[in-house]
């Protein structure tokens, strides 16, 4: 959570410097360069470096702008804001006060920025770090991809940013998707087919979103499928975000078609106020990206896929209810192996001998904690309740283990058993119970 005390120096007013176009650059001219980044949830997190503090930011192509969300309590960030702002987020049709802040050096690998515009948003309510486990401090999309050519593999976790000029990758082995934009952000073509009936639908490529579709429903040709059920989607800039979750029986991207997609059906409310593109039927997330080997090509508006490992793996929805957040800290009491020198009793042998010990150790580590569960699921028919904090899932200690991890667990296999110890109020209980898929 933000903290009350977070410095952020706004400085206001002329400061005697006009901020021109400027773009990223890679350092040393060099044609490409590499960015390792960490997947959670389906979701690129890359270290970056804001006026020389170092941050994490997600990539995102589904915004438009750079914007700021967290830091830690103790930071201190100069940043030059020229003006208050609203922005709208998802999740409502509040507007939410922002500052536009020109002029900041930001940095991501050897890439650079020397005067990027960033908005800011003071809002101690808006915070993904907890529901990913991993600090987010902020989201960068268009203005990173639009000065590359932007290749990601998932498997490898990495991204490779080409020089427009010096591109020269063959893409023989790849299928190639026009784009278009509007207002900065890519959106493409697609057929849907719900309950039979075949769909065209132009999609806003949402990296930034972990499902794989989100779909808007109308009284024509986007319907909630019959079998459906009610879920929370996910956290916008204004809030929760609820809706219906159901699966499509295809989705077809060009010559690729992937079968039983998993779908969701937002709320009306949820995106008030979002569909300013009218040709826009809903977005296309990260856990269909996440299958692909994918090249972004802003600037000749072409989308390149070609499968990778991932592209058979079947499409699953958490089968638990339950969804967990990072909850502080727990206190571990460890043990380590230590080698001390003692002497030998005969006191005509001088050379030392090296024994095994231990030590005991303290360590603070990551706790979950339940944020909700499902109404109706295998968890809260069990009588886990929101806030129980995870000691132990399937005999492993939580703290050992990461949202991913848990992710992985919940989707893997209907009627799988899972045993959870968790702490309430003091007390360690322990309940069982077994995976059931929801959308049957």
């Amino acid at each position: 959570m933000v903290k009350r005390n977070l410095l952020i120096l706004l400085l206001f007013g002329c400061i005697g410097v006009c901020f021109g176009q400027e773009n990223f650059m890679i350092k040393n001219g060099r044609k490409n360069t590499k960015i390792k980044f960490e997947l959670v949830n389906n979701l690129i997190i890359v270290p970056v470096e804001l006026n020389g503090m170092k941050l994490t930011f997600l990539v995102d192509t589904g915004v438009k702008t750079t914007v700021l969300l967290n830091l830690d309590e103790k930071d201190t960030l100069e940043l030059n804001a020229a003006e208050r702002i609203h922005l709208r987020g998802l999740g409502g049709e509040e507007l939410i006060d922002a500052f536009r802040s020109r002029g900041n050096e930001f940095k991501i690998g050897n890439i650079k920025h020397p005067a990027l515009t960033v908005y800011v948003i003071y809002d101690e309510k808006i915070n993904f770090s907890p529901r990913l486990g991993v600090p987010v401090h902020g989201i960068i999309g268009y203005d990173f991809f639009k000065d590359f050519i932007v290749e990601i593999n998932y498997p490898r976790k990495f991204l490779r940013l080409h020089d427009r000029l010096q591109f020269n990758k063959n893409l023989k082995r790849y299928k190639t998707v026009p784009l278009d934009f509007f207002k900065d952000k890519p959106y493409l073509k697609t057929v849907v087919t719900i309950d039979d009936k075949k769909t065209d639908a132009t999609l806003l490529i949402d990296n930034g979103l972990s499902d794989a579709l989100w779909l808007f429903p109308d009284d024509k040709d986007i319907k909630v499928p019959q079998k459906s059920f009610q879920d929370y989607l996910g956290l916008g800039l204004l809030g929760d975000v609820t809706g219906q979750r159901s699966k499509v029986e295809t989705l077809e991207i060009g010559e690729f078609s992937m079968q039983n997609v998993t779908a969701s059906f937002p709320d009306s409310l949820s995106v008030e106020g979002l569909q300013t593109y009218e040709l826009r039927k809903g977005s296309l997330g990260s856990e269909i990206l996440r299958r692909f080997h994918v090249i972004f090509d802003y600037g000749n508006k072409e989308l390149h896929l070609r499968k990778n490992k991932w592209f058979a793996e079947a499409y699953n929805y958490d089968m638990s209810g339950i969804i967990l957040e990072h909850g502080g800290f727990v206190m571990v009491e460890t043990y380590e192996k230590s080698i001390e020198p003692i002497i030998p009793g005969s006191q005509e042998d001088n050379l030392l001998v090296m024994e095994p010990s231990f030590y005991k150790k303290f360590q603070l580590k990551p706790a979950f904690r339940i944020a909700r569960i499902r109404e109706g699921s295998p968890a809260e028919r069990a009588g886990l309740q929101v806030g129980d904090e995870v000691v132990k899932v399937n005999r492993k200690n939580a703290y050992k283990m990461g949202i991913e991890d848990f992710t992985s667990l919940f989707t893997s296999e209907e009627g799988k058993l899972i045993k959870m110890e968790i702490e309430r109020s003091g007390r360690k209980l322990n309940f069982r119970f077994r995976l059931q898929d929801p959308t049957k």
